[in-house]
């Protein structure tokens, strides 16, 4: 498992020789099944987990109903960010759609780290932007482009989500009724 976290992190991050094993070896491998909370809303998110297989949905309840914010599949960070910087109780749930293998590191682990080597912070940075333009995309879709657009744009982006969420869950992420979204891949099939 850490040679595929290795791999992986040595090309997206400026983080190699002895400072990637130095990075890895922060990590500790985590098994979740279908169903099982990364995160629940209410605790404080002390840690950041890389989805080495598996995906993850995060979500709101707004008046019992589940509000999909994002979804980390493969190769992915994944935490309530939020929470995890600033220790406070998280205000969403981060669960597993499948069974998921994550290798994982503690906030207290993460800021030795950071203060260790300017690599590591840079690292940190860079997970970080690219975070945010990742949701600014997704804040700028919602308010400028029609569910179809929206839908389109989030297949070209990640081409296997499809396949792996349900129909229901990618609606409320997009900010459609599953009907409406059944009525676009309806009509994309036609074309």
């Amino acid at each position: 498992m850490t040679e595929d976290i290795a791999q992986y992190i040595s090309r997206i991050l400026p983080i190699d020789g002895k400072n990637l094993n130095i990075f890895l070896s922060k990590f500790t491998p985590e098994s979740l099944k279908k169903g099982d909370y990364f995160i629940k809303e209410g605790q404080i998110s002390r840690k950041v987990g890389f989805i080495i297989k598996g995906s993850m949905l995060c979500s709101y309840n707004k008046n019992g109903e589940q509000v999909i914010d994002e979804f980390s599949l493969d190769k992915e960070f994944i935490t309530d960010y939020n929470s995890f910087l600033t220790n406070t109780p998280a205000d969403k749930d981060v669960i597993c759609l499948e069974d998921t293998e994550l290798m994982v590191i503690s906030y207290k682990d993460l800021q030795e780290l950071y203060a260790m080597d300017s690599a590591f912070e840079k690292a940190g940075r860079l997970i970080a932007e690219t975070l945010f333009m990742s949701w600014q995309l997704k804040a700028k879709s919602l308010m400028l482009d029609d569910a179809e657009e929206r839908y389109l744009k989030l297949i070209t982006r990640r081409p296997d989500l499809p396949q792996r969420v349900p129909q229901y869950l990618t609606a409320s992420y997009l900010g459609v009724k599953p009907e409406t979204l059944s009525r676009i891949r309806k009509k994309l099939a036609l074309r």
